[in-house]
């Protein structure tokens, strides 16, 4: 169960966030703490996340953001939804700020995009559907295991359900990537589990994904831990994942070594070329990998290492090892 209050937001609504894709675009977070209570959620050790099972909704967010866009001298071409939280939570209250707050965007030219792991409703659909040039989406679905799913993500909506969203903005000519992130290793990374969900992403005409590992952080560290050990027993073990910052110095936590990410990032762009996908991986979390450019959150992007593709990367640092 999940208890929403409301809240009142103030100063400035459309701010970059400290992510280094994302510093150029303003962002919009319409809740402190999120309803879906993945297990993996940076958020929880931010100093003002309001605890689990807890949602503050910021119900004055539309207001605020209709004053500021008459205000800016200049409006933003594209707003993000949400760095620290989801749009499309399972809660009434939360969904009313989000669609409010899109209209009032949209219907001022502004391009609206977001990243979700929830199911959208025909309201947004409807509305997306007057200005569908206007709008990116990234939907979050990491495998199609449901018991899995709902171990790691507890009241996000169910993997079918993604699929169906992703189907629903792709017939209004929305353009819609998947994002498959995070990435858990010997878990969701493995060929078993990520042939199936490509072949299921590339049958909805899905033709671009965005991936990155997870980051182990102090604040949910024990939590994901024993849910890999139930799951992936012996095999997956968290205790020698060493510490590694995100790009430009902002945040950091547990990941598994550059060998293992090129080798696993390298496996799952060959697997979704099968399917004529295209991999766009994460510079901003994974500064050591010399990407040219980042998974772009909120816009298309290229991601490559060096000239040629990732796994042949892979291939050749393997080649040198001693």
């Amino acid at each position: 169960m999940v208890a929403v209050e409301r809240g009142r937001r103030k100063g400035p609504i459309l701010t970059p966030s400290s992510l280094p894709c994302l510093g150029n675009m303003p962002t919009i977070n319409i809740t402190e703490g999120c309803a879906h209570g993945c297990l993996y959620c940076y958020t929880q050790g931010y100093s003002n996340y309001p605890g689990e099972g807890r949602v503050v909704a910021f119900d004055n967010i539309p207001a605020l953001v209709r004053a500021e866009l008459v205000r800016k001298r200049h409006k933003p071409k594209r707003v993000y939804f949400s760095p620290s939280s989801d749009a499309f939570q399972p809660l009434r209250e939360v969904q009313d700020v989000a669609y409010e707050t899109m209209s009032v965007l949209l219907e001022a030219g502004v391009e609206v995009a977001f990243l979700t792991k929830g199911k959208i409703q025909e309201r947004f659909l409807e509305l997306f559907s007057r200005f569908s040039g206007k709008v990116f989406a990234q939907v979050g679905i990491t495998t199609l295991d449901e018991r899995l799913q709902k171990a790691l993500e507890p009241r996000a909506a169910f993997p079918r359900q993604r699929l169906q969203a992703i189907e629903d903005l792709a017939q209004l000519g929305i353009p819609v990537r998947a994002r498959l992130d995070p990435l858990v290793p010997d878990l969701t990374d493995t060929q078993e589990n990520l042939t199936s969900l490509l072949a299921e992403l590339g049958r909805r005409g899905v033709r671009g994904i965005a991936a990155s590992y997870m980051f182990l952080r102090p604040a949910f560290a024990q939590r994901v831990s024993e849910t890999l050990r139930q799951f992936a027993g012996g095999s997956c073990s968290t205790d020698m994942w060493s510490w590694r910052r995100l790009a430009d110095g902002v945040g950091g936590g547990q990941m598994i070594d550059l060998v293992k990410r090129r080798e696993g990032f390298g496996r799952l762009e060959v697997l979704a070329a099968k399917h004529g996908i295209d991999l766009h991986v994460c510079a901003c979390k994974n500064p050591d990998l010399g990407l040219k450019s980042d998974c772009k959150i909120a816009g298309t992007a290229s991601s490559k290492i060096g000239d040629g593709s990732l796994f042949e990367s892979a291939d050749a640092h393997r080649k040198t090892k001693p």
